[in-house]
């Protein structure tokens, strides 16, 4: 009985064990985060001082940070409103970026995976968006092709923006950064 009932607290040891570093790793941890409106970067994440559950999410291989010189990654899953991004909604990505060298915004699966669609075309770059006359960023994404700058999504489920700042002065004090620094994201209507 007593090698029963220890056989038994080993095992839920190395189970709860188990699924707490799962749980620690699966995601990008909170420690670190820092929150713009509707954009989440974790500045610390390419550099030297990377805290311990980050060091050990980016060792699973899910994604490679730009390092604490290279620029800073934003990662938006809502929008402004707070409503979590839906492959059904149309959107309008609005504003102005933080100085930098170039920059790249993405369309991403909940993972940050590239989504396989019909149409190639997953993000723009600095250099091929036309913007409008304020020289502020203007981005449709939706599932119908629309004129302008058009970002295509998927026909339903969830999503991520990612805009890459590269060589950008911010990296070393974002936590300065305010929601109008970056771009907005509105819903204009869900189907």
């Amino acid at each position: 009985m007593r090698l029963l009932t220890l056989s038994y607290i080993i095992a839920l040891g190395a189970g709860l064990g188990l699924a707490s570093a799962h749980y620690a790793v699966a995601e990008r941890p909170p420690l670190g985060r820092l929150q713009v409106g509707s954009w989440t970067a974790w500045p610390r994440s390419g550099g030297r001082d990377v805290d311990p559950y980050m060091r050990a999410y980016l060792a699973r291989g899910v994604h490679l940070p730009l390092g604490s010189g290279e620029g800073l990654e934003f990662i938006a899953e809502r929008d402004e409103s707070g409503q979590v991004l839906d492959g059904r909604c149309r959107y309008l990505v609005t504003g102005t970026t933080p100085t930098t060298r170039g920059w790249t915004l993405n369309v991403t699966d909940a993972d940050g995976h590239a989504f396989h669609l019909p149409l190639e075309r997953s993000g723009f770059t600095d250099a091929e968006i036309v913007r409008d006359e304020s020289a502020g960023v203007r981005v449709v994404a939706g599932t119908t092709p629309e004129a302008g700058n058009w970002l295509p999504l998927p026909i339903r489920g969830r999503f991520q923006f990612r805009l890459r700042l590269y060589d950008t002065p911010i990296s070393g004090h974002a936590s300065e950064l305010r929601p109008e620094s970056l771009p907005r994201i509105g819903r204009i209507d869900c189907r």
